[in-house]
């Protein structure tokens, strides 16, 4: 898968009404939202006594609808409605822009792949701590995403789908999604109270989290986390660790995230599958801003 403001005053009226109310996802069958997720990685890599800098800018648009609520859990149908990813470095010009927003001609396969991505609907079902138990459908979208760009080749087909399983398939989304929803412990929502949890998949992490303020109807949660992240692609695997920071203002009612943000950097290095005594020493900046637009 994103700084608060203290009024002191406001905040000694406020926190009153809210400090035995439990943070969790008070949703009904038919509720629905969207988010906007904006995320920049800046990925530097030292070879040679030189520095390859790559950047990633990646914009995305997602609907959720709940479907169905039962034995404490939520049935959330999500789509990405747009997803625009722009892959650039100083040295190497743009190596990618896509946007699905703009229909792209047949002989564009990357484009055709990823606007197989959109309305095709995953189903998350979540605790009502936004820990996600499951997700139903990626398979089916990895297909779309085939089917969209035409390719009919069985060898063809099993290298690509190998490939969309690592960023698309149910690990990677599950870990992305509960970046967004699982913020939430077994407390009550008082100032300066805190609790820990932990995200698994890709990108692993130990957050700690604590309310910094309530105010009327709204809480901000502020986290930190040690994270380490690991991705293997196109023969070189990333294996870093570092630290991330992060600020969230939920609903109190609903649950639902209003606005957040997480920013971090890691530090490990990059391995080549053919060079396997080579190390690349590799460092990632990230921030990653989400908001609810609907």
């Amino acid at each position: 898968m994103k700084k608060p403001l203290i009024f002191i005053l406001v905040l000694i009226l406020s926190i009153t009404g809210f400090s035995q109310t439990t943070l969790q996802y008070n949703l009904n069958v038919g509720d629905s939202f969207a988010i906007r997720q904006d995320s920049e990685q800046i990925i530097t890599q030292d070879i040679s006594g030189g520095q390859q800098i790559i950047t990633n800018d990646i914009t995305a648009e997602m609907s959720f609808i709940v479907t169905k609520v039962e034995n404490s859990l939520f049935y959330i149908e999500m789509k990405y409605q747009t997803l625009k990813m722009k892959t650039s470095s100083p040295s190497l010009g743009v190596l990618m822009d896509m946007d699905t927003s703009i229909i792209p001609d047949s002989t564009d396969v990357q484009g055709r792949i990823f606007q197989g991505l959109i309305n095709s609907p995953i189903t998350m079902v979540m605790q009502k701590n936004g820990k996600i138990n499951a997700l139903e459908g990626t398979e089916v979208l990895i297909d779309n995403m085939i089917k969209n760009a035409g390719i009919t080749d069985p060898n063809t087909i099993t290298q690509v789908r190998a490939s969309l399983d690592q960023q698309w398939g149910d690990n990677q989304l599950l870990g992305n999604f509960e970046q967004m929803t699982f913020i939430y412990g077994d407390n009550n929502a008082t100032v300066g109270d805190n609790w820990e949890n932990e995200y698994t998949g890709k990108m692993k992490s130990k957050n700690k989290w604590n309310i910094a303020s309530i105010i009327d109807e709204n809480t901000t949660i502020e986290g930190a986390s040690e994270i380490e992240m690991e991705n293997t692609n196109a023969g070189a695997t990333i294996i870093v660790s570092g630290s991330q920071k992060a600020m969230i203002t939920v609903n109190n009612k609903t649950g639902l995230m209003l606005e957040g943000s997480t920013e971090g950097i890691c530090e490990g290095n990059t391995l080549i599958s053919t060079m396997p005594d080579t190390k690349i020493p590799t460092s990632i900046k990230f921030k990653n801003n989400y908001k609810t637009i609907k």
